[in-house]
């Protein structure tokens, strides 16, 4: 039976970060779909939903990432690390990074929309003054 990770937290192991990750590159390499992921790099979609959900990924399971996904890096996988990482995986996580931040923040503006500039008054005098010239 296959365990969550746990107790890596006082090991400076971010689980829900290594999480992110794992959906990012199944992002970047075949989209959304988790079952054409797995299928891609030869495992069973359930494993990979588990991997996705904090399972712990075995270490040929990562070689084989590696393998077939030539310019990966486990050290990004596992740890975030990029100084592996191909330039073409570090450009593919850099603009998805970017657009999770800018839908962030476009979610945050739905919710706490910023009040709209109210056009300035015009005085009086200037608009008498704009009616002679």
């Amino acid at each position: 039976m296959v365990r969550k990770l746990e107790g890596l937290e006082e090991l400076d192991f971010d689980i829900e970060a290594y999480r992110k990750r794992l959906q990012l590159l199944r992002q970047i390499v075949s989209g959304e779909n988790q079952q054409d992921f797995a299928a891609r790099i030869g495992i069973d979609a359930k494993r990979w939903n588990n991997y996705e959900q904090g399972y712990p990924m075995p270490r040929h399971v990562g070689m084989m990432l590696m393998t077939k996904l030539d310019g990966m890096s486990i050290d990004w996988i596992w740890y975030g690390k990029t100084g592996n990482l191909s330039g073409k995986y570090l450009e593919a996580i850099r603009a998805a990074e970017a657009l999770e931040i800018a839908q962030a923040k476009a979610r945050l503006q739905l919710v706490h929309p910023q009040p709209q500039a109210k056009p300035a008054k015009k005085t009086a005098k200037k608009a008498r003054a704009r009616k002679r010239s």
